[in-house]
């Protein structure tokens, strides 16, 4: 009869990241370093793993260089990695255990097979979820912000004070100088354009006038001089 032999446990560099909540490049990075300073087998080799259309190193552990690694990388999480290989030891204690009759051994062996599948897969969903959320919360943050400054422009440009328009006030409080609304008016009756109306808590209503009729009558710059208001 031929004999049955355990499957090799290992613990994956994902997994370490996972369970000390290091990044998993500081991880793979510790474990090159103690690679190279011959404390991890020597022969040890990187694998690879695809997110996003992109090949990653990843390495698989045995638990005495995963303890190494733990021991460099964040000591405090020893009893984590612990308690990690205590879990996998007992979903592959039924090996040993075996029914002596073959066919029984064999299903027993696939089942157990099976579970370490279903455990590694469940902890591979999980790393992924948690990049996808990790990812999701950055996305939205990025979009809020967009929106905070497209509303922050809506609102200047409405109360003329922007680099697409302004009002005589909002250029004269920045530049210090005085100019008449008369010229602004001409160019705007020579283009076809006729001036926007802001509220104003002094006059009610005031004139704002567009970028292109402040730099060719009285050349102001209305994005020099609201680019970093």
């Amino acid at each position: 009869m031929n004999q049955l032999t355990a499957p090799v446990l290992t613990m994956s560099s994902r997994e370490i990241a996972e369970l000390t909540g290091k990044e998993h490049k500081n991880v793979c990075r510790v474990i090159r370093d103690l690679i190279s300073d011959h404390i991890l087998d020597a022969q040890l080799e990187p694998l690879k793993f695809e997110y996003r259309g992109q090949l990653f190193d990843y390495y698989e552990l045995s638990k005495r260089d995963s303890f190494v690694v733990v021991a460099r990388l964040s000591p405090e999480f020893t009893a984590h990695i612990v308690d990690r290989w205590q879990e996998l030891e007992q979903k592959l204690n039924p090996v040993f255990n075996l029914p002596q009759d073959l066919p029984s051994a064999l299903r027993a062996l696939a089942d157990t097979y099976e579970q370490l599948q279903q455990a590694q897969f469940e902890r591979e969903i999980a790393v992924k979820t948690k990049a996808h959320i990790s990812d999701k919360k950055t996305a939205i943050a990025m979009t809020t912000a967009s929106k905070d400054v497209q509303e922050n422009q809506r609102l200047k440009d409405q109360i003329g004070q922007s680099k697409k328009n302004a009002t005589l006030l909002a250029v004269e409080r920045l530049t210090s100088n005085t100019y008449t609304w008369q010229p602004l008016n001409k160019w705007c009756e020579a283009h076809g354009i006729k001036p926007q109306k802001v509220h104003d808590e002094r006059y009610g209503k005031i004139n704002t006038y567009p970028f292109q009729a402040w730099m060719d009558v009285y050349s102001v710059n209305l994005s020099a001089l609201f680019g970093a208001h």
